[in-house]
């Protein structure tokens, strides 16, 4: 079955490495900004430069493994015996970027987060872009970031190889960014998808993917 839904993309905003420079958090407080992982500051980077100043903007995280590394720690510690630090289990869990940017900005407006295996970055998408037909009068960004697995995980997965974060920007009446899938059995690079939509966005042309048991294509409205 073929299906194309219309993504309402206002702006967008990536973090890849390598780069020069870190991804700049110094817009939160030096008591929060501690606490992030790596992972946070990545994602907070790019969603902070799609959220206008003061705005309750909706807020959606996508990522495929998550707090994966501090997860790991967690249960070192509990193979060891050791008590977990309370405050390490509450920022391992999925939405705790979003939700530390929603307090850090004074943000109360709805956040949620997703993860789909290898399709996470496209089913972000159309959970965005729903949210942004079904709540009009709010912007919706959505932020997906993801790194490699801690070493232990090796065995299981080996993707991402390189670190990555990418937020979306949807308005509802924003110019269209046609998104089409249908089943496909030949997958491919399993952490090209985000890479393939900003090759769609930042030339203004088709592109593909092959992933999570699907064949992806964005495009241009124009190009449809």
């Amino acid at each position: 079955m073929h299906v194309q839904v219309a993504l309402p993309v206002a702006g967008w905003a990536a973090w890849t490495a390598p780069q020069n420079a870190p991804p700049d958090v110094s817009f939160i407080e030096p008591q929060v900004r501690r606490r992030l992982s790596f992972l946070d500051r990545m994602a907070l980077h790019v969603l902070h430069a799609c959220v206008k100043p003061n705005e309750p903007a909706q807020l959606l995280f996508a990522s495929r493994h998550g707090e994966l590394a501090r997860s790991a720690h967690l249960l070192g510690q509990l193979a060891a015996q050791e008590v977990p630090s309370p405050m390490g289990f509450s920022l391992s869990v999925l939405n705790a970027a979003v939700g530390l940017y929603g307090i850090a900005r004074g943000n109360r407006a709805a956040s949620s987060a997703i993860s789909a295996g290898e399709a996470t970055f496209p089913m972000a998408l159309l959970e965005a872009a729903c949210q942004a037909c079904t709540a009009p009068q709010a912007a919706v960004v959505v932020v997906f970031a993801d790194e490699p697995p801690p070493a232990v995980y090796a065995e299981l997965v080996d993707s991402p190889k390189a670190p990555l974060a990418l937020a979306v920007r949807m308005e509802s009446g924003a110019p269209a960014t046609n998104m089409e899938w249908e089943p496909s059995s030949a997958d491919g690079d399993a952490e090209a998808g985000p890479s393939a939509f900003l090759r769609c966005m930042e030339e203004g042309v088709p592109s593909t993917w092959r992933g999570g048991g699907y064949a992806w294509r964005w495009s241009p409205h124009a190009a449809a």
